[in-house]
C-alpha cells in the first residue's frame, strides 16, 4: 500500500492527475551521444525549461548528480532519472554496432537518494540479435520488480531496434504491439514513437491503462513544425509528450517550451500557441 500510494504522489508530478496530461523533456542525449548541440552549456537549457514551467525532465546519473538540487531550489521540472544507456542511436555513423547494445548504469536507489519522482528504460523490441531483445527485458524486469519496492514511478520506453527485423518502426500497428508488451512489463508511464498521426497513435492511447508519451520526431524544420507536431499528438490521445532535440535544439527553446506547454495544458491550438509566444 504505501508503495502505492507513495506512485501516486509521484505520477502527480509527471501527470497532472485533473487533467491527465504533462509535458516532459527527454534531456539524456550525452549519455548516448556524448557533447550534442544544446547540451553544452546543459545549465542554460534547463533554467528554461524552469522558466517555461517544464514539468519532468530526463537527466542522466551525473548531470542529476550535478544540477539536480538547483532544480529543486528553483522548483524546476521533476527529475526522472535515465537508468540505461544504448549504442542504438549511434546509427550511421562510424562509432556504430549492427546491433545497438544497451546496459543498465544506474539503479532505482540512486533514483531514491536524489529526489527523483520516475525512473526511464528503453524496451527495445526486435533487434538481429535476439539475445539483445532478451537483455533488454531482463533490464527492465529487474528495475520494475525495485521501482514497486521503493514506490518509484517506472517509465519504460518500447521502441522497435532501429536496423533490425521491423522494416518501419514507425508502423502504427508495431508502435501498438511494444507499447503493450511494455504495459505488460509493468510500466506506470510509456514512451514510444510516434506512430505519424493522430489516427495511428489514437488506438493506442484509447486501449492503454497507463499515459502514454511521445518521443520526439522531426523539427519538421521550424519552431512552428514542432508545435504542429505537439499538438497532433495530443489530438491523438496522448498524455503528452518527452520530446528532445526538437525542442532544445529550436531556434528559440523558451519560446518553444513554453507554446508547448499551452498546447498540452491549455488545450492551444499550434498557432495560437505560436502567436502567444511570438514564434
Amino acid at each position: 500500500m504505501l508503495a502505492t500510494v507513495g506512485k501516486q504522489r509521484h505520477l502527480s508530478r509527471l501527470i497532472n492527475p485533473e487533467t491527465g496530461r504533462g509535458f516532459c523533456i527527454a534531456f539524456d542525449h550525452a549519455l548516448q551521444l556524448g557533447p550534442t548541440a544544446g547540451l553544452l552549456h546543459p545549465e542554460e537549457t534547463l533554467q528554461c525549461m524552469t522558466e517555461a514551467g517544464v514539468d519532468a525532465v530526463i537527466l542522466p546519473l551525473g548531470s542529476a548528480m550535478r544540477f539536480g538540487a538547483t532544480l529543486a531550489r528553483k522548483q524546476g521540472p521533476a527529475l526522472i532519472l535515465r537508468l540505461d544507456q544504448t549504442t542504438m542511436w549511434r546509427e550511421g555513423t562510424p562509432l556504430a554496432y549492427p546491433d545497438g547494445h544497451t546496459r543498465l548504469v544506474a539503479s532505482v536507489e540512486d533514483a531514491v537518494a536524489l529526489g527523483a519522482e520516475a525512473v526511464i528504460t528503453y524496451l527495445f523490441v526486435a533487434p538481429n540479435d535476439p539475445d539483445l531483445e532478451t537483455r533488454s527485458f531482463e533490464d527492465c524486469a529487474e528495475v520494475n520488480r525495485a521501482a514497486r519496492q521503493f514506490g518509484i514511478v517506472h517509465i519504460i520506453e518500447t521502441m522497435g531496434a532501429r536496423r533490425g527485423l521491423a522494416e518501419d518502426v514507425f508502423d502504427p500497428e508495431f508502435v501498438a504491439f511494444h507499447a503493450r508488451i511494455g504495459i505488460e512489463m509493468g510500466a506506470d508511464i510509456i514512451k514510444t514513437d510516434w506512430p505519424g498521426s493522430a489516427q495511428g497513435l489514437r488506438p493506442i492511447t484509447e486501449s492503454s491503462p497507463v499515459p502514454v508519451l511521445i518521443a520526439g520526431g522531426s523539427s519538421r524544420g521550424s519552431d512552428l513544425g514542432v508545435l504542429e507536431l505537439v499538438a497532433e499528438v495530443m489530438a491523438g490521445g496522448a498524455a503528452g509528450i518527452l520530446f528532445g532535440r526538437a525542442i532544445f535544439q529550436a531556434k528559440n527553446p523558451l519560446a518553444v517550451m513554453t507554446a508547448c506547454r499551452r498546447i498540452i495544458h491549455d488545450g492551444l491550438s499550434a498557432a495560437q500557441a505560436a502567436a502567444a509566444v511570438g514564434i
